[in-house]
C-alpha cells in the first residue's frame, strides 16, 4: 500500500516538550556531576598514595644513610659511633653528604630546616622551604655505654608538623601527613 502526502498530513508531529528537555538535562548534567565528583576524588587519593609512597622511601633512606655513616666510620678505623653525638640527637642527611658526617644539633629548630628539594632527580635539604617533603631524623643515643642508638627517621608534608623534640612516633598517627621508620644500631667497636 502506497502512503499519499495527504495521508501523512493528517498525522499530528509531536516533539519533546519543554519540561521533558528540562527534565532530561537534569538527569544528564546530574550523572556529569556525579562522574566528575568521583574521578576528582580518585586523582585526589592517588596523588595522595603518591606522596605518602615519597615519603616511606625518604623515611627508609634517612634510616639507611645514618647507617651508612655508621659503617663508613667503623671501615674508618673507629669505632661506628664517632660522628654521633650524645649531646646532639636532631639530625638531617643528605644522599650527597660525606661518608661520615651527620648534620646534628642539640636542639630541633624549625621545620625549614629539614626541607628537602628534588633537583637533579634526587631530594636533598635545601634552604628553600617551599620543598614538599621534610625529613627529620632522631637519634636516641643508649646512655649505657654508647652501645646502641634508636635511630627514627621522620618525613612530613603538606600541613604535617615536626614530631616533639622528644622524637616520639606518636605524631604520625591518626590523621597527620607524616610517616617514620626506625632501626636499632650496635656499636660496631
Amino acid at each position: 500500500m502506497k502512503t499519499t502526502v495527504r495521508q501523512l498530513r493528517g498525522l499530528t508531529r509531536r516533539g519533546f516538550s519543554t519540561p521533558e528537555v528540562l527534565l532530561s538535562m537534569f538527569v544528564l548534567s546530574t550523572g556529569l556531576v556525579a562522574i566528575i565528583a568521583v574521578m576528582s576524588g580518585s586523582l585526589r587519593y592517588s596523588f595522595s598514595n603518591r606522596d605518602t609512597i615519597i615519603a616511606t622511601d625518604l623515611a627508609q633512606e634517612g634510616i639507611e644513610l645514618v647507617r651508612n655513616v655508621r659503617d663508613n666510620d667503623f671501615a674508618a678505623g673507629n669505632n661506628g659511633f664517632t660522628a654521633f653525638s650524645q649531646a646532639n640527637k636532631h639530625c638531617r642527611i643528605d644522599w650527597n653528604d660525606p661518608d661520615t658526617s651527620l648534620d646534628c644539633l642539640p636542639n630541633q629548630g624549625s621545620l625549614s630546616r629539614y626541607t628537602l628539594e628534588y633537583t637533579g632527580g634526587m631530594y636533598q635539604n635545601t634552604a628553600n622551604p617551599t620543598g614538599r617533603f621534610s625529613r627529620y631524623i632522631f637519634i636516641d643515643y643508649d646512655t649505657n655505654g654508647g652501645e646502641h642508638a634508636l635511630v627514627r627517621s621522620f618525613v612530613v608534608w603538606g600541613t604535617g608538623t615536626l614530631p616533639p623534640a622528644s622524637g616520639s612516633s606518636s605524631t604520625c598517627a591518626g590523621s597527620d601527613v607524616c610517616v617514620f621508620t626506625e632501626a636499632f644500631l650496635t656499636n660496631w667497636k
